[in-house]
């Protein structure tokens, strides 16, 4: 039920009055059915997102961590669906706290995360596939956050091979290999390969820019800065000499 709970909510995710309103409904009925915790921590998952794009932090990681301790005592009779939401807030979590400035506890939130999804991918990959992504994304933003580009370094590379072999069977993943290249070529070049960053941020720019040529408004932003990106990688490697 929380898979097809969860498509449902998708649609909605973006109004935090009406994921309020599901949250409400739902609250009453998860404390007397045990089963339904996992489609109520969705629910507020899916709330705490919305008031992330209102840059509600704080209120966002109130409702991931109700999330958190539903999905802890759920029943084990659901156990995928169970994983699948704790995976899933956990790689959320991470990216509050990194957004709130708690970059050191985004970083467990996002390992755990992985690790979780790492376990049981082979079981459900269409179910944590997604989760292994974001997880892998965010735990490499994270580790630069704290100032450790060496160890996000291996977790970018690892998020862009996998979408390099998505990407040609799901274009829907392009825009997410456009967005990982641009993040890689700053793993790289603060980890000193200013070459390596420069042909990673051009591949990054050109993706884009056939994006945006499909989809002007949606990605002109993004090739704009991939174009700053690239520029700035070009200008250091020339002042090398």
């Amino acid at each position: 039920m929380a898979y097809r709970v969860a498509d449902t909510f998708q649609r909605w995710v973006r109004d935090p009055e009406i994921m309020t309103t599901v949250v409400a409904v739902l609250r009453p009925w998860a404390s007397v059915l045990p089963g339904l915790g996992p489609d109520f921590a969705c629910a507020l998952r899916l709330r705490a997102l919305a008031l992330s794009v209102e840059y509600r932090y704080g209120d966002a990681l109130i409702d991931v961590e109700e999330a958190l301790r539903i999905c802890r005592r759920a029943p084990i009779v659901r156990r995928t669906t169970t994983e699948v939401q704790i995976a899933r807030a956990l790689s959320l979590r991470a990216y509050l706290l990194r957004c709130v400035g708690r970059e050191r506890e985004a970083v467990d939130d996002a390992r755990e995360a992985l690790a979780l999804c790492r376990e049981r991918l082979s079981r459900a990959p269409h179910r944590f596939g997604p989760g292994l992504l974001s997880s892998l994304d965010e735990l490499a933003r994270s580790l630069d956050g704290t100032g450790e580009p060496g160890q996000a370094l291996p977790f970018g590379e690892e998020l862009v091979d996998i979408l390099r072999r998505l990407a040609p069977r799901r274009p829907r993943y392009e825009r997410f290999l456009a967005s990982a290249l641009h993040q890689l070529g700053g793993y790289i070049s603060d980890a000193g390969d200013l070459t390596d960053a420069l042909r990673v941020a051009n591949e990054s720019l050109q993706l884009y820019r056939r994006l945006g040529r499909e989809q002007p408004e949606a990605f002109a932003l993004q090739a704009e800065l991939a174009t700053h990106n690239r520029d700035l990688f070009l200008d250091r490697l020339n002042q090398q000499g």
